[in-house]
């Protein structure tokens, strides 16, 4: 399979950059919410970590705790721009790594040569003319 040229490369890099970019801005502003949250309840069983029954009952106020977070978070305005320049970020990521793939294959099946490919008379190979 040949490689991407230079151009197509940095734009899929650049793609790829901006995914990681824009999604970490979303994770930034969801860890927000969730500390906003944890600011406002009580310390249920930061005090009686010794049981079982308290440890469960902590996970248990700490998921529900993350997902009210998540859910005000994707109410928010800002999260939901952030999330939408994410998954467009992505998207484009995407059509410009499977792009180049599909230009590589198109030219591959058209019979340009590649590093690979048996010529006429070898072994394996359409017969010589």
């Amino acid at each position: 399979m040949a490689e991407q040229s230079g151009g197509e490369e940095k734009e899929t890099r650049r793609a790829w950059e901006q995914v990681g970019q824009h999604f970490s801005n979303v994770g930034k502003r969801i860890g927000e919410h969730y500390r906003n949250l944890e600011d406002e309840t009580k310390p249920s069983a930061a005090t009686q970590r010794q049981t079982v029954n308290d440890a469960i009952k902590k996970v248990v106020d700490e998921m529900d705790q993350a997902f009210t977070g998540l859910g005000n978070a994707l109410r928010d305005p800002q999260t939901k721009d952030s999330l939408n320049k994410a998954a467009k970020s992505l998207g484009n990521a995407l059509d410009s790594t499977f792009s180049g793939l599909g230009q590589r294959l198109r030219k591959s099946s058209t019979g340009e040569d590649t590093p690979g490919d048996i010529g006429p008379g070898e072994p394996g190979g359409p017969p010589s003319a």
